[in-house]
């Protein structure tokens, strides 16, 4: 598990240049303004599934620290219609109940921002990264039986949130945002039903060189229309994916595979993408047993599936989102659909690296590393 963090890691934060398109229509115009902040958080968890009902009522809180950089140009703004401002945050968690402990989260922020008026501004933002958390289940202790949520003490998680920004003076301003948070191992270990909380959150932002996002005016064309379709093989690879049920008992496993699919721009920081997957593991077939003597989902060894979704094009980074169905048979289970959501980084104009996760309804089923090629 440390190796896989410390790779994902650095292919998450290569790069500081996330809006530096391969392109020739973009040219920043001016250099990132160095951004600073401090922020609390306050909420409730979530009870998505009756195997975390104990930690129902409990009221998480923390606060945290970023360091970011704010693109202000005129060039950026061509680009993408906002402002972006992307960075490190480092955040510490309490969840309000001893089933859960705390956690520490190290994660890499995207978050545009659209001008409203001199002193208000609106945004939303993705974060990726990793958390350590100091309560795991153990089998040996009463009260950490309980924690169904995770099993690991470093686990991946993800936050989305949206909010505004309010400017209080020359170089301060108020960000105030609802965020929804999850941390998950993607079946590295189980049990895993994975911790989601809502939260919402104060920030106070300090920019050295002026608060206010300058008023622009965005050109209407669209250069990106004419681009033709991308066509992309990639290779897959999961180090350990573990099953339960009781078809499938508890099996931990490799994965490896690879896909092909096709891509098309459809906006400025929009694309469509359409493709093939397919990965062999050492699952075997389900066995016939007395609770469940025959299963139209018998599964194989080798999977694969069909998919279709949306990309955002975010420069060097590419984060998509799609949606499945399986075309082999699959472990009884799971669902025939499936979500999958990748995010890869461009060395080149050719070669991408990243990784993904993948997940039925509310199941998560593995996280991959992915090399990609572009034909």
């Amino acid at each position: 598990m440390l190796h896989k963090t410390l790779l994902l890691v650095l292919i998450s934060t290569v790069a500081t240049s996330c809006f530096a398109q391969l392109t020739p229509e973009y040219k920043k115009s001016s250099p990132a303004e160095t951004v600073f902040g401090f922020r609390s958080d306050y909420g409730s968890t979530i009870v998505h599934t009756p195997a975390v009902k104990p930690i129902g009522g409990a009221r998480p809180f923390g606060f945290g620290f970023e360091y970011s950089k704010q693109a202000k140009d005129s060039a950026t703004y061509h680009l993408c219609s906002a402002f972006p401002r992307i960075g490190l945050q480092l955040q510490y968690f309490h969840y309000g109940t001893p089933i859960l402990g705390n956690s520490y989260l190290a994660s890499y922020f995207i978050q545009p921002v659209y001008r409203l008026s001199n002193r208000i501004n609106f945004f939303y933002r993705a974060s990726f990264g990793f958390s350590y958390s100091d309560n795991p289940f153990n089998p040996n202790s009463k009260i950490d039986t309980l924690n169904q949520n995770y099993s690991l003490h470093i686990n991946p998680n993800l936050q989305l949130a949206s909010g505004f920004g309010y400017r209080l003076s020359k170089n301060f301003s108020l960000d105030i945002s609802g965020n929804f948070n999850h941390i998950s191992n993607g079946n590295v270990k189980r049990p895993n039903r994975g911790l989601n909380w809502v939260t919402g959150s104060l920030s106070l932002i300090y920019d050295p060189s002026g608060a206010q996002l300058p008023n622009l005016h965005r050109v209407h064309d669209k250069y990106w229309a004419n681009r033709p379709w991308h066509y992309t093989a990639g290779l897959l690879y999961v180090a350990k994916q573990d099953y339960a049920g009781f078809t499938a008992a508890y099996q931990r496993l490799y994965a490896a595979g690879g896909s092909f699919e096709a891509s098309k721009q459809i906006g400025r920081i929009h694309g469509f993408v359409a493709g093939i997957q397919a990965y062999y593991n050492s699952l075997k077939t389900d066995p016939p047993n007395d609770v469940v003597p025959y299963s139209p989902l018998k599964h194989s060894s080798v999977q694969a599936g069909i998919y279709a979704g949306h990309e955002f094009l975010m420069g060097r980074f590419i984060f998509s989102q799609v949606l499945g169905v399986y075309i082999t048979p699959h472990p009884a289970i799971y669902t025939n659909l499936f979500h999958q959501h990748t995010l890869r980084y461009l060395i080149d104009t050719h070669w991408q690296a990243g990784f993904g996760f993948r997940a039925h309804e509310s199941d998560a089923d593995f996280i991959c590393l992915n090399a990609f090629y572009r034909l």
